[in-house]
Formats: C-alpha cells, sequence, structure tokens
C-alpha cells in the first residue's frame, strides 16, 4: 500500500511539473534578436549565412568569446550585438565602461533608479571580431581586417546614448535601423554584377571564399541550451552521463516526453509502474516536413538529473529531467 502511495505521489509530480517562468528582461531581449533575425531574412539573406551565439577561441585558445551575431555576405562579414537596452547610456570617464542608467517601477509604483556598468560594448565586439577572423585564418581562410564589420544594434526606442557614442558609425540607433537592414537587401541585379565583376575588382568576397569562411563558421561552437518546462531557457554546457550520451556530431536536440496527463500517470501507478522520461536523440539536419530523423530513443527515470554548467558558473548544476522540455546541443 504504501509503495503504491508512493507511485501516487510520483504521478502527481509528474503531470503537474514545476513551471519555469523566463526572465522579462531576458525574453525582451530574446525577442529583440529574434525580430532582427527575421528582418535579415526577409531581405533575402539566406539562414545558412546567419551563426549565433558563436564561441570563438582566443589566440591561445585557452577562452572562447561569445558573438552573438554573425552574418556572412558577399560585402564581408558582420559581427553584430544586438541591444534592446532602455535608459540613458554614457561612458565611463575612463572609457572602458558604458553606464547603463535605468528606471524601473516597483510594485508599489515606486520608481527605482540605478546604473547598471557594462564593459564597452564595441571595444569588446571588435577584440572578438578580431579573434574570429584570427580563427579563420588558422583554419586557412585568410581575410584582410577591411572585409570584418562591427555594429552595435540598438532596438529600442526608449533608448538615450550621448553624441560621442550616438555618432560613431558602428552604432546602429533604432532612426537608423531600417536604413541598416537595406544594406543587407538582396537583389538580382546584385547577384548578376558579382558573377560578371570579379571580386578583386568590386570588392566583394567570391563565391569560393564565402564557401570556405562558411564552412569554418559551421564549425564553431555554440553554447548548448536547456529549455524548461514554462520556457525558460538556460545557456551552457551539457554533461553527457551515463544514460545519456550522445554523439554531438550526430546529435543537435534532445527531446525529452513527458507523461503530463493526471489521469494516465495515475492509472500507469495504480498497475505498478514508476513515471519515466522519454528521451529522443534528433538527427543532426534531420529535420523532414513532418518528422525529425532521430539516432534512438531512451528511457531514464522521471527524477533522474542531468548535469548541467551554465555560462559563467564554477560549478555544475543538476538539472531535474522532469522540468526539461529539451536540450539544444551544439557542435
Amino acid at each position: 500500500m504504501f509503495n503504491v502511495r508512493n507511485r501516487l505521489v510520483q504521478a502527481e509530480h509528474v503531470s503537474s511539473p514545476k513551471v519555469h517562468s523566463e526572465e522579462a528582461h531576458v525574453q525582451v531581449g530574446r525577442d529583440a534578436e529574434k525580430s532582427f533575425l527575421s528582418a535579415l531574412e526577409k531581405r533575402g539573406v539566406n539562414k545558412g549565412d546567419v551563426f549565433c551565439g558563436l564561441r570563438v577561441p582566443d589566440e591561445f585558445q585557452t577562452r572562447k568569446h561569445e558573438i552573438d551575431l554573425v552574418v556572412l555576405t558577399g560585402n564581408g562579414i558582420y559581427v553584430i550585438e544586438v541591444k534592446n537596452w532602455s535608459g540613458a547610456i554614457r561612458v565611463s570617464n575612463d572609457g572602458k565602461s558604458w553606464i547603463q542608467h535605468k528606471n524601473d517601477k516597483s510594485s508599489g509604483h515606486a520608481t527605482i533608479e540605478y546604473d547598471l556598468k557594462h564593459d564597452n560594448v564595441l571595444d569588446k565586439l571588435k577584440l572578438r571580431a578580431n579573434l574570429l577572423r584570427n580563427h579563420l585564418i588558422r583554419k586557412d581562410v585568410c581575410l584582410p581586417s577591411k572585409v570584418f564589420h562591427s555594429y552595435v544594434v540598438f532596438m529600442n526606442d526608449r533608448v538615450s546614448l550621448p553624441d560621442d557614442i550616438a555618432s560613431l558609425k558602428e552604432v546602429i540607433l533604432p532612426e537608423r535601423y531600417n536604413q541598416f537592414l537595406e544594406s543587407f537587401q538582396f537583389t538580382y541585379l546584385s547577384t548578376l554584377r558579382d558573377a560578371i565583376i570579379p571580386g578583386f575588382v568590386s570588392g566583394q568576397l567570391s563565391y569560393s571564399t564565402m564557401e570556405c569562411a562558411r564552412t569554418v563558421l559551421k564549425s564553431i561552437g555554440t553554447w548548448d541550451v536547456i529549455q524548461l518546462n514554462g520556457g525558460k531557457q538556460l545557456v551552457g554546457d551539457f554533461k553527457s552521463g551515463s544514460q545519456i550520451a550522445p554523439n554531438r556530431r550526430e546529435t543537435e536536440k534532445l527531446q525529452f516526453v513527458h507523461q503530463r496527463n493526471t489521469i494516465t500517470a495515475t492509472l500507469w501507478a495504480i498497475l505498478g509502474y514508476t513515471p519515466q522520461v522519454s528521451v529522443s536523440m534528433l538527427q543532426r539536419g534531420g529535420t523532414g516536413w513532418l518528422w525529425n530523423a532521430s539516432n534512438g530513443t531512451i528511457n531514464i527515470p522521471y527524477n533522474m538529473s542531468i548535469t548541467f554548467r551554465m555560462a559563467g558558473d564554477e560549478m555544475d548544476s543538476q538539472i531535474p529531467a522532469n522540468d526539461i522540455d529539451y536540450i539544444q546541443i551544439s557542435i
């Protein structure tokens, strides 16, 4: 009787998982990036030429630096940081930081004012663009520095920047946003021009150079992502365990399938079954019209924990399998 009672409690736990809501500012920032990506796609930029969250090694290959967005075009390689910041931005006295002045309303409708200190975003982005260039050179894709373009794109109309930042061509304010997007506009005339005029004359990257760069960019790793029930995402490194050890070159996603129906879960508990989670290992590049190709499926206990090192943490976290919707696996 005691075992039945335990299984009924487990069934309730499985069918009513904790809801992990994303923090508002994180969700807003993620939506801004999605909006920018969608705008690029509408202007004809090939999805295969857009790379998100690349982790580029430094010159000694001891540490990796993340780049929000890299866009490969005939005009060069664009290294882009998308910001949804609001409030007034100023540069610190030493020029090493950007200070963001925020005004937030508390639950009691009082206004809370505070400053957030960020690294100089543009300097940091240019450093990462140079690391990306050096990485390409190590892979025998040798490109001059002039084909790398760094831009910080501010998406929020409620941001205010001083003239010394706003006047920089690498800083895209909301009023210049559409004009910036138009520079990526695909036209058949430009395609015809690129096919006729040699790259050393037009300044465009050749098709062969772009293909070599594309191959290297595809091979650069990104973060792994865990999506929790409720939409919250954890970014970091998934540590393969004894029961779940996918081949990263072959598997791009671990899809977790749960028994969320209360009635069904209760019936299985009465019949003597303890809850399990079915994990499908979806094949890298195996997305189809109706289904995704799978490298296999395994069943794990619902109360098993997944080892995950979140970005910026020095210790591993244990994430309950019952809370996970999927894990996106990087190369």
